[in-house]
């Protein structure tokens, strides 16, 4: 059992009207994050959430607790449990160093996307041979066009077929994985190197750079120059 005086400050925190999310809750979000979905960030507003006096480390802590579970949910979830600690070791000392709110979003976002990577990498393992392929072929292929048809012919199946058994085995569209790794790709040439969006957009097989910046916007809920300038603050 808690000491008197924090059980008697859970007593007043819950009197006060204060919700946490349920554990479900936590589980389906952390889900949610894992396949790339980052619309309920904001469930890391400090004013919601409260774990400072300073919103500024209330954010840090939020995203400290945020690391910690979602470390464990992608090991969970098929990722090599120790390159899950050494990420999550990481981003918690890329935490401490931020001194700025829209910093510690843009690293939040980094994060997920970097966790997502690992478990679908771990997830691959269990894969059948033709989705392996597949998958395999669009990460070497990620600077052509990649079309369904083209992976397809290189793993000897109709397009329909192989469309079917990765759905069925993966849980997403393959046309929609190809998207998600040119974006994924799309964002780590924004952050590391010195191409504009219209290099980048042309070098990932994008022949229209509205419909680029469409998509990424669509992936990331910003705009490739707005998360250029975000990430260079």
């Amino acid at each position: 059992m808690p000491n008197s005086r924090s059980a008697q400050a859970m007593r007043n925190i819950l009197i006060s009207g204060y919700e946490h999310y349920s554990r479900r809750e936590e589980r389906a979000l952390i889900d949610k994050l894992l396949k790339g979905d980052l619309t309920d960030l904001e469930l890391l507003d400090p004013d919601q959430f409260v774990l400072a006096v300073q919103p500024l480390r209330s954010t840090k802590n939020n995203l400290i607790c945020l690391a910690a579970v979602v470390c464990r949910c992608a090991a969970d979830n098929g990722a090599d449990d120790k390159r899950c600690y050494v990420l999550s070791d990481y981003y918690i000392n890329e935490i401490e160093k931020k001194e700025d709110l829209t910093q510690l979003f843009t690293l939040a976002r980094e994060m997920i996307l970097d966790y997502r990577d690992l478990v679908q990498e771990g997830m691959e393992k269990t894969y059948s041979l033709p989705v392996q392929r597949a998958i395999r072929y669009i990460n070497n292929h990620l600077y052509a066009p990649c079309r369904v048809e083209e992976i397809a012919g290189i793993v000897n199946l109709h397009p329909t077929y192989l469309s079917f058994l990765f759905k069925q085995e993966t849980g997403t569209n393959l046309a929609n994985y190809v998207r998600e790794k040119k974006m994924a790709e799309a964002r780590n040439l924004l952050l590391n190197t010195d191409r504009t969006v219209s290099q980048i957009a042309e070098s990932l097989g994008y022949s229209s750079l509205s419909y680029f910046s469409r998509v990424f916007h669509q992936t990331f809920h910003e705009s490739p120059r707005k998360f250029t300038a975000l990430s260079s603050q």
